[in-house]
């Protein structure tokens, strides 16, 4: 970093009035604890005048890993919450099949880049069991942190948002599609190529003239708020636009690590005790547990590459957890990272996610490229946020909207074994999406 790391308390105030009144800033990123009262939902950010960024295109997962390297710099800066400053970024699920030597027959998306990553020097972090924040600054060349802090501060409340045209969504499957692609890989699956593949689908939707990127996001964390939820620009008009209940693998400085995968899902109900026995249904789902179990499994192995031998345990086996609109089976796993081992070397070790790909990893991530109508683009990635300590939060893309120039693409889709039922399994794809792109309409401003 820049210089010695400063640090304000604040008057609390919500983490997305920061946003709304920030979010025109270039390089701005929002990691949103948006699901208030959940355990889970334990500390927010506002970044914004990144020191540095990379934008790639294209490329591999060597590639992406080489400029974290490059881009992060440690020291012993520490705060009241995890993240002080640092790397926040996303890396594209069409990275990960380079990293286990698959290459993909989809071509990329032109509009929507591989990774961004930034390096942040002014963030301001919210504690929301506390209900404290607080703004955290080094000094530039030309500002000292204390003026850097000032001039965020003085930003201008936002302007009052008005409703957009509804958006209209195209689904590129259907359930009859949908099943024809299950039906190939369950005969893989009997042939013994693999025990379980995630497999999704795609929806688009033009996007309207005059649409404000960061009041459609706000939109969706109303809809469905979620604790690992965020808001990235992209830069050239992009951004996403994340309700992601999934954290993909922690770390803190000391080492310790957790991942948190979903698998098992069931729609929640309006209901109070037909909630409950949905949720009892699928807590009770031997199917969605034994597809809980696989991923559970294979992120072990994951982390044994980069842990300390014999630490790697298993806390929760398939709990049920509720979110916003969906019931989820989740699992924990714990670790120590090894000496001389890293928060990236964690993501090398464990990306792409086990849960959106499948067991064993490499043979589902082929399947799931023949069999799939599209490339995944930044679906099923992940964003991350790695502090100057090394800590390092991560959550895996689903729920999540990526927005172009001209477009709004979202995706979804479930881990497949030898019992789903193609029917189910479309219910549980639509259960899972339809939330997203729901009405009502995302606002938009006048500009």
């Amino acid at each position: 970093m820049s210089g010695p790391l400063t640090i304000r308390e604040l008057p609390w105030t919500d983490p997305a009035e920061w946003f709304a009144r920030l979010a025109d800033r270039p390089g701005i990123a929002f990691l949103d604890s948006a699901a208030e009262g959940d355990p889970r939902s334990a500390a927010s950010y506002v970044a914004i005048d990144p020191a540095e960024e990379v934008v790639l295109a294209d490329g591999s997962m060597d590639d992406a890993l080489a400029e974290l390297r490059r881009l992060h710099r440690p020291d012993d800066a520490r705060g009241p919450l995890p993240f002080t400053g640092g790397l926040i970024g996303l890396l594209s699920y069409e990275l990960g099949p380079s990293a286990l030597g698959v290459a993909s027959r989809h071509p990329r998306d032109p509009e929507l880049p591989a990774l961004v990553v930034r390096r942040y020097d002014l963030v301001l972090g919210f504690d929301h069991r506390a209900r404290r924040c607080w703004a955290f600054a080094r000094p530039r060349a030309e500002a000292s942190a204390d003026a850097r802090i000032d001039r965020l501060l003085a930003a201008a409340a936002p302007a009052a948002e008005a409703e957009a045209p509804p958006l209209h969504w195209i689904e590129e499957t259907g359930p009859e599609r949908h099943a024809a692609m299950l039906g190939t890989t369950l005969a893989y699956i009997a042939a013994g190529d693999i025990y379980q593949a995630n497999i999704s689908t795609r929806f688009v939707a033009e996007r309207p003239p005059g649409l404000s990127l960061a009041a459609a996001y706000r939109a969706l964390r109303r809809r469905t708020p979620a604790p690992f939820a965020a808001y990235l620009d992209l830069g050239r008009g992009c951004a996403l636009l994340s309700a992601s209940p999934e954290r993909f693998v922690q770390c803190d400085a000391g080492g310790a690590i957790e991942t948190r995968p979903i698998k098992g899902t069931a729609p929640r109900a309006a209901d109070p005790e037909e909630d409950r026995r949905t949720g009892q249904r699928l807590a009770r789902s031997a199917k969605d547990r034994a597809e809980n179990l696989m991923i559970c499994d294979l992120l072990r192995n994951d982390l044994s590459i980069v842990a300390e031998e014999g630490s790697v345990t298993v806390s929760q086996l398939a709990r049920l957890e509720g979110f916003a609109s969906v019931w989820h089976l989740v699992s924990a796993v714990h670790g120590r990272l090894r000496q001389g081992r890293d928060a990236i070397d964690l993501i090398a070790a464990t990306f792409p996610g086990g849960s959106i790909t499948g067991a064993p990893k490499r043979r589902a991530v082929e399947i799931i490229d023949a069999i799939e109508d599209s490339g995944r683009g930044p679906f099923f990635g992940i964003v991350f946020a790695l502090g100057t300590d090394g800590a390092m939060d991560s959550s895996i893309i689903i729920r999540s909207i990526a927005a172009t120039p001209t477009r709004l693409v979202a995706r979804a889709g479930g881990g497949i074994v030898a019992d789903s039922a193609p029917a189910a399994e479309y219910a549980e794809l639509r259960a899972k999406v339809d939330p997203v792109i729901a009405p009502p309409p995302s606002p938009c401003d006048d500009g």
